[in-house]
């Protein structure tokens, strides 16, 4: 998605913890006006010895490490709910609500500390699910990211991420699912092919007013849900055949954010020739809470077929319009108030 005869720009998206630093002329932070009347809200945020001496590694101890590391690491993450429980309620936030993101006392503490979106996330990511709640998203979540696409589909609209994901996690709201949504970048390859394709958050506008990269939900147990991907504006591209309507990643397979699959070519040409060098951490410099907030939000990636698809999380997104409010002021696509009354609601039975 380049486009010359556009500056270089960052998306950095109102009330963002989206910290960035200004490299040079070609990295500038701007405000990207969003195509509808809405706002978002975003956040970024020792081994064990072997006392069998004869044996190096042996099997059983790899095996017992392996299970102690993975207890360890759910004792931490049980840990940090509760302290996130804790803060929030020494707040007055009610977390047995949904959307408890929107309730006064959350908005006035967002107002002290932008990040404070971040923490909703981590929450939403961190509570424990149990089987009735599994099979609850697990008979909402597919079904409603197919309806969604299939609508964004009847309406021809291109590059609806932003307001998809409102939409989706809105909707969830109403029905009973933990979520929040997710901006950063995206690549889809076919490696047979050597089709590789990406949307970059750091790159060229298309046209005045574009929000670049890409945006998603995560609903736990789905480390994805994406139901815009294929429509970005892919045009005559080979790609387009082999991206589905609905991407959905219950496993989240860990992979490495790299400068190629979060910068642009055009942008990474354009400050190696101002530096005199190329540099394999410009996505780090430019997002320098890249890695930490990386900890919390690991870029993942997933398979469909010869499909291969990464997502590399930059921010928390959460849109602050109402459902009835997404879309309003768009020319293209219903608005969220249209969706829910002719589409996601009578699916569910719900008026």
């Amino acid at each position: 998605m380049h486009d010359s005869n556009q500056p270089s720009t960052l998306t950095n998206i109102s009330r963002s913890f989206c910290r960035r630093e200004d490299f040079s002329r070609h990295l500038r932070c701007v405000r990207h006006p969003e195509m509808s009347s809405h706002h978002a809200r975003t956040s970024n945020t020792s081994g064990i010895r072997s006392e069998i001496p004869s044996l190096k590694n042996p099997p059983h101890i790899r095996r017992v490490n392996a299970m102690g590391e993975s207890k360890r690491r759910q004792k931490s993450k049980t840990q940090e709910f509760r302290r996130l429980e804790k803060m929030f309620k020494s707040h007055n936030i009610d977390t047995s609500r949904f959307a408890f993101y929107d309730q006064p006392a959350f908005l006035q503490r967002e107002k002290i500390a932008p990040e404070y979106l971040s923490h909703y996330a981590r929450w939403v990511a961190l509570r424990p699910i149990n089987n009735t709640y599994a099979t609850h998203v697990m008979s909402i979540v597919p079904k409603l990211a197919q309806l969604l696409a299939d609508a964004l589909h009847k309406d021809n609209w291109e590059g609806p991420c932003v307001a998809a994901t409102a939409i989706m996690t809105r909707s969830l709201d109403r029905l009973n699912v933990w979520s929040f949504g997710v901006t950063g970048s995206a690549t889809f390859s076919i490696p047979n092919r050597s089709i590789w394709r990406a949307l970059h958050i750091v790159d060229h506008q298309d046209f005045p007013g574009a929000a670049l990269g890409h945006s998603w939900v995560c609903a736990p147990p789905f480390y994805v849900v994406d139901t815009t991907a294929a429509l970005q504006r892919w045009g005559t591209d080979p790609i387009r055949d082999y991206i589905p309507r609905a991407i959905l990643d219950d496993v989240g397979s860990r992979a490495k954010a790299r400068v190629e699959d979060v910068v642009s070519a055009s942008i990474r040409q354009e400050i190696a020739m101002h530096e005199g060098y190329s540099d394999p951490n410009l996505h780090h410099r430019i997002q320098p809470n890249l890695r930490d907030f990386g900890r919390h939000f690991p870029a993942t990636q997933t398979t469909i077929d010869s499909l291969k698809i990464k997502y590399i999380p930059i921010a928390i997104r959460q849109d602050e319009a109402t459902l009835e409010e997404i879309n309003t002021a768009g020319g293209i696509g219903r608005t969220g108030r249209q969706l829910w009354e002719e589409v996601i609601g009578p699916a569910f039975s719900l008026s």
